[in-house]
């Protein structure tokens, strides 16, 4: 399992997984922040049983981690300019 190989399932992965990521200024942000991961970790936990078989679905969950800290990065981080 070369990461070269498999990239481009780790960049769709992280697209796909970013569009399922919840809206910042949602609602029930909370609550689907949690579903999001539980999926998440349901999705790593299920591909790292199939990882000989089907190495693409891992490397798939692989950009969905990526993305989940790119959320959670976003999240923290707030940059603001006070006069």
């Amino acid at each position: 399992m070369d990461f070269s190989n498999n990239s481009n399932f780790i960049l769709v992965g992280f697209f796909v997984w970013l569009l399922m990521a919840p809206r910042l200024g949602s609602k029930q942000y909370s609550e689907m922040f949690l579903a999001y991961m539980v999926a998440l970790l349901a999705c790593l936990i299920g591909t790292s049983e199939i990882m000989m078989v089907k190495p693409a679905a891992f490397f798939f969950t692989v950009g969905g981690a990526i993305a989940f800290c790119y959320i959670v990065v976003q999240a923290t981080i707030r940059v603001s300019i006070r006069k």
